[in-house]
């Protein structure tokens, strides 16, 4: 069945803001009392879970034969001819912490292919979306990713995964070799800071031990902008494989020879 994809990407944006102002309005009295642990600082609260479900109700309205892929699997799993992949609160350190930025995730997959992605930040009132290199926005404007074509004073994001191994390790290590050459920032919700590299305010971002949902719309997003994204092989593996380089395609190869090697 063929669908109008600018139509359907204003009706997920309008469901992601109503999920982001219900994560805004729970944060300011949520108590820590209520968090779950899924790991190792690793956190979960009924606030992700409640998201998850408006979201997976705004959704199934809008597309009823599509599937879901979801972080806190409020919804069984069906991979079908197209598939929601959503984290309904990327950001849930910060968010428990009273911290920012968090953020509400979105994409839908056609077969295996991304062909829409939204990713909103409540507190900031910032709204990234992309159906396609000829229409990625924030706020409604187009946006494109930076000029910076070297590692010196370049802006770049990363994350610390929950379980950290030596590969890992190795790589936080290149990273420190190129702290007086770099600056570096962590923020904490993977999505956001991808969108950050789409719309020019970082460079780059590097990232182990993500899932589908912290990177699908992300990536769509800043590929649509321009930028490049691939797993830490130089592969296109990066929404399953769990391992994120995206940079503004000017910088990446000196990422992966300087950092991720």
């Amino acid at each position: 069945m063929k669908y109008d994809i600018e139509k359907i990407c204003d009706e997920v944006c309008r469901i992601a803001i109503s999920a982001g102002k219900y994560l805004k309005e729970e944060q300011a009295t949520f108590s820590r009392g209520k968090i779950e642990m899924k790991g190792v600082r690793n956190y979960v609260t009924y606030i992700d879970k409640e998201a998850e479900k408006r979201i997976v109700a705004g959704l199934s309205e809008l597309l009823p034969e599509a599937g879901f892929l979801t972080e806190e699997e409020t919804v069984q799993f069906e991979q079908k001819e197209y598939t929601w992949i959503i984290d309904p609160l990327d950001g849930t350190t910060n968010y428990v912490h009273s911290d920012t930025p968090y953020s509400v995730s979105i994409a839908l997959m056609k077969d295996k292919t991304i062909v829409l992605g939204v990713v909103y930040d409540p507190v900031a009132e910032e709204l990234y979306s992309a159906t396609g290199k000829e229409n990625v926005r924030l706020n409604g404007q187009p946006v494109s990713v930076t000029s910076k074509n070297e590692l010196q004073n370049a802006y770049i994001g990363f994350g610390i995964p929950y379980s950290l191994d030596s590969a890992g390790e190795k790589i936080l290590q290149n990273a420190l070799a190129q702290f007086r050459n770099c600056s570096f920032r962590i923020k904490g919700s993977a999505a956001i800071e991808i969108c950050y590299v789409a719309c020019g305010r970082s460079d780059a971002y590097f990232h182990s031990a993500l899932s589908p949902w912290d990177v699908a719309a992300g990536t769509f997003i800043l590929n649509c902008a321009g930028g490049k994204c691939t797993d830490f092989s130089g592969g296109e593996n990066y929404i399953f494989g769990r391992e994120l380089v995206a940079s503004n395609g000017k910088v990446h190869d000196a990422i992966m020879t300087n950092i991720i090697k």
